[in-house]
């Protein structure tokens, strides 16, 4: 790839990019346009007191990969702040960052050319449109939804406390017969074609399919020998290479001592999910426990969620100290079957083929505020699908067993202890995948009493399935404590016969992870400016039989504005996913759209999850 910028005056009006693509054999297939953008337009809102300006990515695919393509646009505003992916494969990724600085407020304007050399035919017009709000902040939702689970659009408040929202326990996994099955712990749970997919397993990985997501049936002859492996559907790529594995927990190679020229984490490749290539070496040590890979089209990367070890600095801190050991980091890349970024710089650990939070960086960990002797066991990171910058995290919070303190500890004949516990799932959240919060620290799903299934130790699998209003999600547990010692050992030597740990399925509401609450004492919450488009304001909202809310759209400065006052609100009452917004003049805001307003939310005994401006 060849980026050729102009540093003269002209650029600054006509920019162009000339790429180098690799040719590849085949010819284009005739139903696809040579040249394919997605979105169709970009569109900014800012305001003049913001210090950053708005990014947005746009995706290019090309059919005909032998030839060379540009862009080309007229505006200082407007610049390219990175240009990614592979044109080889067909397929690139520009973001766009406004620069606003010295605009005047109002509307301005340009247009995105892109086109293949020597094809005028090929030629895509991308709109570009850019707002200036003389505001010291404004937020463009857009017609997006939006959800309340930090303070993002909580301005100002009373009386609202951000809760986590435990979903409800539906049972185990069952098969084509209807018999509960255990699916085991590595799980990606997929939608692929129509179905439902989990990849499963540990020393080996398998498939189960499903067209309900409750009743599963493995597909036969798959059976994938590669150890503690993770699954990922990537839309971007080929069809050859659509499916992607990475080993994670397991040393590549043979024999128990490190090998630097052979250990270490692998990615894998297939066309149909069932039989892999092995591609490169991508980290040149192990990840103690399931790496988590996507694909973010926010940021147009990859991103591998991880375990990063704390490094330990004696052996006396690797047997005894417990606390906060295990963090979750983060690595973000162009290419995930290519090397992955990590510091060289960074010397060997205690255990010199073992991943550690100095080599990448962490993003995650226990504080001051947990069990003193807990950490993050596994995080299960997922980027929500259906919302705007949500992402969640499903932490398996470790509290381990101290010796010394839990007197029914059996040591091990090593006398390392801190691998003894139990394990809980919580929820942290994030508007970008760096920065995490964890609005309560409190079970995400509950584990099971002494006498059910899922007792002592729970980790949630990763992915979920929307069904309507609903989300399913699944998790595992191994019926005893990590590293099998549990506080009556007798238990654990029945659970085989006991049938105790397996796979569960939770049903969530729709977005209902986090609520932004209010008592029956009353409060409101009010947004920042924000610009919308669309129609209609449409909420999800529970008010249960005896509580209400009512809306009221405040200009920038927390006006009432004429016909959307709180005494002109039709009251609302019930439990709703998508309730759209009524005064009584009607429900049409669209004479407010790009406008900047305020939304004012009167709640009594209610949980607000989220809002969006539609069209309908």
């Amino acid at each position: 790839m060849i980026l050729v910028p102009d540093r003269s005056p002209l650029i600054r009006r006509v920019l162009p990019l000339l790429l180098a693509l690799t040719s590849l054999a085949g010819a284009p297939r005739a139903e696809e346009p040579a040249l394919r953008v997605t979105p169709d337009s970009l569109n900014f809102v800012v305001a003049t007191g913001q210090t950053t300006g708005p990014l947005q990515a746009v995706s290019f695919w090309l059919s005909d990969r032998s030839r060379h393509w540009r862009l080309t646009y007229d505006a200082d505003w407007l610049a390219i702040d990175r240009l990614t992916g592979d044109g080889s494969v067909g397929q690139m990724t520009a973001r766009f960052r406004v620069n606003h600085a010295g605009l005047a407020p109002g509307r301005h304007a340009t247009t995105v050319v892109a086109e293949l050399d020597g094809m005028p035919e090929t030629r895509v017009e991308l709109p570009v449109n850019l707002r200036v709000f003389d505001l010291p902040v404004i937020r463009d939702v857009g017609g997006r939804k939006q959800l309340f689970i930090d303070q993002r659009f909580i301005e100002e408040s009373e009386n609202v406390v951000l809760k986590v929202n435990p979903p409800t326990k539906i049972g185990q996994t069952l098969d084509e017969n209807g018999e509960v099955v255990n699916l085991g712990f590595i799980m990606r749970v997929l939608e692929d074609e129509g179905k439902y997919l989990i990849y499963h397993g540990g020393e080996r990985i398998f498939l189960s399919e499903s067209s309900d997501g409750i009743h599963w049936t493995r597909v036969p002859d798959v059976d994938i020998p590669i150890p503690y492996g993770i699954m990922l559907i990537d839309p971007r790529d080929v069809p050859e290479r659509r499916y992607k594995l990475f080993n994670s927990f397991q040393r590549e190679g043979t024999g128990d001592s490190f090998d630097p020229d052979s250990h270490g984490i692998y990615g894998y490749y297939s066309g149909d999910g069932r039989q892999f290539t092995r591609s490169s070496r991508l980290l040149p040590m192990w990840i103690d426990n399931v790496l988590i890979p996507w694909w973010d089209e926010r940021i147009g990367k990859y991103v591998i969620f991880t375990r990063a070890q704390a490094a330990p600095e004696s052996p006396e801190e690797r047997r005894g100290g417990v606390a906060n050991q295990r963090r979750v980091a983060r690595i973000e890349t162009d290419d995930i079957l290519a090397p992955w970024p990590y510091d060289t710089t960074v010397p060997p650990s205690l255990h010199q083929d073992l991943l550690t939070n100095r080599h990448i960086g962490e993003i995650l960990k226990t504080d001051e505020h947990d069990y003193q002797s807990s950490d993050i066991y596994y995080n299960s990171a997922t980027i929500y699908p259906y919302a705007e910058d949500v992402y969640l995290m499903f932490t398996a919070n470790c509290s381990h067993f101290v010796h010394g303190y839990h007197t029914q500890l059996r040591a091990r004949p090593n006398q390392i202890w801190e691998d003894y516990g139990l394990i809980e799932i919580q929820l942290a959240v994030s508007r970008d995948g760096i920065h995490w919060t964890r609005p309560e620290r409190v079970p995400y799903i509950d584990i099971g009493r002494p006498d059910e299934w899922d007792r002592w130790l729970l980790t949630a699998g990763t992915g979920l399935i929307r069904k309507g209003d609903d989300v399913l999600q699944f998790y595992s547990s191994s019926g005893h404590t990590h590293d099998s010692n549990i506080i009556r050992p007798e238990e654990y030597e029945n659970a085989v016969e006991q049938k105790m740990g397996g796979t569960g399925i939770v049903r969530q509401r729709l977005d209902g992870f986090v609520s932004a609450d209010v008592d029956h004492r009353g409060g409101f919450l009010e947004t920042p400016p924000v610009v919308f488009s669309g129609r209609k304001l449409r909420l999800n909202i529970d008010t249960g039989a005896v509580g209400l809310a009512q809306v009221e759209l405040r200009d920038a400065e927390g006006r009432p504005l004429p016909g959307f006052e709180l005494s002109e609100c039709e009251p609302i009452l019930g439990n709703f996913t998508d309730y759209y917004v009524n005064w009584r003049g009607g429900s049409d805001v669209s004479a407010l759209a790009g406008t900047p307003v305020k939304i004012h939310f009167k709640l009594n005994r209610a949980k607000l999850y989220g809002f969006q401006f539609t069209d309908e």
